[in-house]
């Protein structure tokens, strides 16, 4: 759900925010603050490495009050079977198809192949008009260079700072993996987190060669591009992108034996982070008999109503919350509908507490999260369930220290039959620093 992600939906205007003339203390927000991709309690997260801090939620009082008046009991519900339509856009504000996009925002238009995918499903290029490439596609057609995005900058400090304080951090969690493949994607993981620069040189373009792929990666990238056709099925026409990590990867379900996501049928999923709403058309392959999403931001809401409801997913439920291990609120910078920045409050709330409050029926089966380095207290907030249905867990743990290190010994703490895997589940040969995901699963 990162600003990058948004910007591949829907690109917004350049646009400043101008301050309300009737509240003076609503100031202009910064552009620095805009740039921000995660909400607030996850930055808290990442800095404090799993220190709780009650400034994030506020008092106890408030957060209840919060909870009973925002937590989708109503009016935050936004069920696909009954999705209004969007108000109708004057064609003069009609937006032309942007270039197909993976999640961190980049064009794929200089992708070795996309050509070859984008004739397989030609939904994606039919109408569009002709771009001007970018510099990042001009090194990368040329000279086969990526540019490193500013976040990942911050990443190497919080891996960097987490390692020396805790040398002993990976001999700790590459014994309780269950394969090798699994060791390797870890050290490939922190060694590719690690090579980064730090952000203070934040106003300079780095760029890594294309060389860091691997030959599985490439290898996949190209089967994934011949299953355009097939993803288009899922989606029930266009989509703004195939991502790898929710279509090819399904968020490590590819990696797991037949009789293992066998048992996932009939059960509940949860799917914390849902952006647009590939990672639900994925995980429906799975039969699943009820699904719940969460996704805070309200310019993605707009998207994520559209692709569900073209996708023809009726047994779900969507919520505009923060999953957490914490009842309260969170404000992190976002866009509108209209693409123009600006801020969003969402009720933060655990699982447990969801599954309590909604009175949430039969057995967990899968619970999916990419939450900008909320991993862990998403896992924490889930423990009831956790232990009592030991679900298939897929969490994106790249995000900070506090989720890579922290999940799996919590997770192995609570149900000593869980089977831990490491997986990278992206192959698009311009990204190579994102997507790791832990796969828990009982085989």
């Amino acid at each position: 759900m990162t600003d990058e992600e948004q910007a591949a939906v829907n690109e917004p205007a350049a646009a400043e925010k101008q301050p309300e003339p009737a509240a003076a203390e609503k100031q202009p927000e910064p552009a620095a603050a805009e740039k921000q991709p995660e909400p607030a309690v996850a930055e808290t997260d990442a800095n404090n490495f799993g220190e709780d801090s009650a400034d994030n939620f506020g008092g106890e009082a408030e957060a209840a009050a919060s909870f009973e008046d925002n937590f989708g009991l109503g009016d935050q519900q936004l069920s696909a079977g009954t999705i209004p339509s969007p108000p109708p856009v004057p064609k003069k504000k009609e937006v032309p198809p942007v270039t197909p996009r993976n999640r961190e925002g980049e064009s794929l238009s200089g992708v070795s192949g996309i050509a070859s995918g984008a004739a397989a499903n030609p939904d994606l290029e039919q109408g569009r008009p002709e771009q001007k490439k970018t510099r990042e596609e001009e090194l990368f057609e040329r000279f086969q260079l990526v540019r490193v995005p500013e976040k990942f900058c911050q990443y190497t400090v919080w891996f960097r700072s987490y390692l020396f304080q805790h040398p002993d951090a990976l001999k700790k969690l590459e014994p309780m993996l269950c394969d090798e493949a699994s060791v390797q994607a870890v050290r490939l993981g922190v060694n590719r987190l690690g090579a980064f620069p730090s952000p203070e040189f934040r106003n300079v373009s780095f760029y890594y060669p294309m060389g860091m792929t691997t030959d599985s990666e490439r290898k996949d990238w190209q089967e994934h591009l011949k299953r355009f056709p097939e993803y288009a099925k899922l989606a029930n026409g266009n989509y703004p992108y195939f991502d790898p990590p929710q279509f090819y990867y399904r968020h490590g379900a590819i990696f797991l034996d037949k009789a293992v996501t066998d048992r996932l049928e009939g059960g509940v999923f949860y799917q914390c982070g849902a952006f647009c709403g590939a990672s639900l058309i994925a995980m429906n392959q799975y039969k699943p008999a009820k699904m719940y999403a969460f996704e805070p931001s309200e310019g993605n809401t707009m998207f994520l109503q559209q692709n569900v409801a073209r996708a023809g997913l009726k047994n779900l439920e969507m919520y505009n919350v923060c999953i957490s291990d914490q009842v309260g609120k969170a404000v992190m910078p976002d866009h509108d509908r209209e693409g123009k920045p600006c801020k969003t409050e969402a009720p933060v709330a655990p699982l447990d507490l969801f599954e309590q409050k909604k009175s949430v029926t039969g057995r967990v089966a899968w619970i999916q999260a990419d939450v900008n380095g909320m991993g862990l207290r998403v896992v924490r907030g889930a423990e009831k369930m956790i232990r009592r249905d030991k679900p298939l867990i897929t969490v994106a743990i790249y995000h900070n220290p506090e989720e890579f290190f922290g999940i799996v010994p919590l997770l192995h703490e609570w149900v000593p039959e869980y089977k831990f895997m490491v997986r990278r589940c992206q192959c698009n040969p311009r990204i190579t620093y994102s997507e790791i995901t832990l796969i828990a699963y009982i085989p």
